[in-house]
């Protein structure tokens, strides 16, 4: 009797050595065919089983012998056709070790959505004639076929988004000889062009129209016409668990349609990219897939493994040294909520205020010495006091922040001691209806002083109190 070994050994194996299956899958793939000839796996196997030590790849050779897979029950079914034996494993096990890679996730085609979609009609067609009750069994096996129905339409859409955002990865690969052989750029082009319009027009297009709520469809309903329809019967029968659930699988699926846009136009981004755009994109493609190799790394079950080991990878390439010594880029900050562009707007109208009124700044006089030791002339300080009773202001939660900001620019000879007029004249007599709040909050500013010389002038450095300027019947919080 051969030695065998149990399902769920063979299963193990299978995990432990998943490079095999990957191969397979991906030979599935490019051929079309549901699967596996055993010649190739038999092939694979040996290849791969060459570098192995003797126990491991005696082992490995008997778990995917065939009549081992066979009776484990992995491979369901034996063809032997046009001389050849095919072997058809479990759909289960195929779309596990899918799972496993992102590479391996297929892209849904026009004629696999239609079938999902052709399919939810029919369960909404045998639910409009459903007796709706807990005791009837072929209701209950309907709302199981339903939920079932759903939940692997959710899930194949998810996968195929993932699969779509890694398409920069097989990008870079199909552009690789753009860099090898700029001689033959023009045909490289021309079959580059010809793969990606398949992928748009057989993937990408096919998925962004099942999921645009908006398409009209000529043999009836879409989407999510659907499971609205369905939505509304099972509120009408008084089931209100199942149709929150629908509902709620509707909205995860309109959320799948802006990735998957982002994804298309990405491609067209692509198409129009030249040469040596292209060579720029490989290379960025080729290092970033060298950090992925890292932070895979780091995706086992030793929980050491937390931190990625980049020191080499950054020696080599030669991006990263003296990152450190950089000052860090500066952020802008957009938001979405009406409040962020009402106080938008609001900073837009009070600058173009104040550059209205650009004809009545005051010219102030220079006067000599920088920093603390300056001295203010009065009439200058009488000037900047009227200028400050016509400025518009609104409330703020940085009041010197925000003077700092109204005055540089707009004030010939603007320095830090304007500043601390203005300031002190703000807390001492507020506009009316504005009330200044003290906080123990403390902030700086920083500029530069105007150079007498060639010499670059010291930064020069405010650290205040911050204040806050409030509508006198606002309470005070901090």
């Amino acid at each position: 009797m051969s030695k065998r070994f149990s399902t769920l050994d063979t299963t193990r194996l299978l995990f432990d050595h998943p490079k095999i299956l990957f191969r397979l899958i991906e030979r599935m793939d490019r051929h079309e065919a549901r699967y596996v000839r055993e010649s190739d796996l038999v092939a694979e196997v040996m290849e791969y089983t060459r570098s192995l030590s003797g126990a491991d790849r005696d082992r490995v050779r008997l778990a995917m012998n065939t009549d081992n897979l066979f009776r484990s029950g992995l491979v369901i079914d034996i063809i032997k056709a046009e001389g050849e034996r095919r072997l058809v494993f479990q759909d289960a096990l195929i779309n596990l070790m899918r799972a496993c890679n992102a590479s391996l996730y297929q892209e849904l085609t026009d004629a696999r959505l239609r079938g999902h979609l052709v399919t939810l009609r029919d369960v909404r067609n045998r639910l409009e004639t459903s007796s709706f009750s807990e005791a009837d069994p072929d209701f209950t096996e309907l709302r199981d076929d339903l939920n079932e129905r759903v939940s692997q339409l959710i899930g194949l859409l998810r996968q195929n988004v993932l699969r779509m955002q890694t398409i920069s990865a097989q990008f870079a690969e199909l552009s690789g000889d753009a860099s090898r052989a700029p001689e033959k750029f023009l045909e490289f082009r021309q079959n580059l062009l010809e793969q990606i319009v398949t992928l748009y027009e057989r993937h990408i297009k096919p998925t962004l129209v099942f999921l645009n709520p908006d398409t009209r469809l000529p043999d009836g309903s879409n989407l999510f016409e659907t499971l609205e329809a369905m939505v509304r019967l099972l509120e009408t029968h008084g089931d209100h668990s199942l149709a929150d659930q629908l509902f709620r699988s509707s909205l995860s699926l309109n959320a799948l349609y802006k990735p998957i846009q982002a994804v298309a136009h990405e491609v067209e981004h692509f198409l129009r990219k030249t040469r040596r755009g292209m060579v720029q994109y490989n290379a960025m493609e080729h290092f970033y897939g060298k950090l992925r190799e890292l932070k895979g790394e780091t995706e086992t079950l030793s929980l050491r493994r937390k931190w990625l080991e980049g020191g080499d990878f950054a020696r080599s390439t030669g991006f990263l040294v003296g990152l450190r010594a950089q000052q860090r880029p500066k952020h802008h900050a957009f938001g979405n909520s009406p409040s962020y562009y009402q106080l938008l707007f609001s900073e837009l109208d009070l600058r173009l205020a104040d550059l209205r009124r650009k004809a009545e700044v005051p010219e102030l006089q220079e006067v000599e010495g920088s920093g603390r030791a300056a001295r203010v002339d009065v009439q200058r300080i009488n000037q900047l006091y009227q200028w400050l009773e016509t400025l518009e202001l609104r409330p703020t939660n940085d009041l010197v922040r925000e003077l700092h900001g109204r005055l540089d620019g707009f004030i010939p000879g603007y320095r830090f001691p304007d500043l601390l007029a203005a300031l002190n004249r703000m807390v001492n007599t507020p506009p009316d209806g504005f009330q200044v709040v003290t906080t123990n909050r403390f902030r700086a500013l920083e500029t530069s002083q105007e150079a007498t010389d060639t010499a670059e002038p010291p930064p020069e450095q405010f650290v205040y109190r911050k204040r806050r300027l409030e509508l006198q019947a606002e309470k005070n919080h901090d």
